[in-house]
């Protein structure tokens, strides 16, 4: 009976932790996928004055956010033999990637979190330049949903690196 009972709460146990962790990546992606929709919207005024900023601002945001959310799904898989398909890796030009590679290669900074910094700072350049036209107070919700999105993911992490006890 006690073994029974033992492999019961196992099960639970897991299937409870199977549902918490599934739970937290759409909450991540929910966020990450609202962010990036609310700063292209935001980036609709500049459209006629900076064509080429607010192009290039578009382009860039969208393959930060495509490697930002692939990496995460990358960083909680515990077997790196998967890929994840991004947007147009070689769009970015090669500072970034420079970047991006001596942070985490080099320095030993996570990756995902290198990209959140990436896209913040890419808000508030653009929003210095005037392709994101909206007031502070609208755009920090981005900074929100940015970093509600990051809590999801590391707690998400904290799931798939925290083995069951027994």
């Amino acid at each position: 009976a006690l073994g029974f009972s033992l492999l019961v709460f196992r099960v639970r146990t897991a299937y409870a932790r199977f549902w918490e962790g599934t739970t937290l990546l759409h909450q991540m992606e929910g966020e990450w996928f609202e962010s990036a929709s609310c700063l292209l919207a935001f980036s609709m005024e500049a459209k006629e004055k900076l064509p080429k900023e607010v192009n290039e601002f578009r382009q860039t945001l969208v393959r930060l956010m495509s490697i930002m959310h692939g990496s995460a799904l990358e960083c909680l898989r515990k077997s790196h033999s998967s890929t994840y398909d991004v947007i147009d890796l070689r769009g970015l030009d090669l500072r970034t990637l420079e970047i991006l590679r001596e942070s985490t290669e080099r320095y030993g900074f996570h990756r995902v979190e290198v990209l959140l910094h990436m896209v913040q700072v890419l808000m508030t350049y653009n929003h210095e330049i005037k392709v994101l036209t909206v007031d502070p107070p609208v755009l920090s919700r981005v900074y929100q949903t940015l970093s509600r999105g990051m809590v999801n993911f590391i707690n998400a992490q904290k799931i798939a690196d925290t083995m069951f006890p027994f």
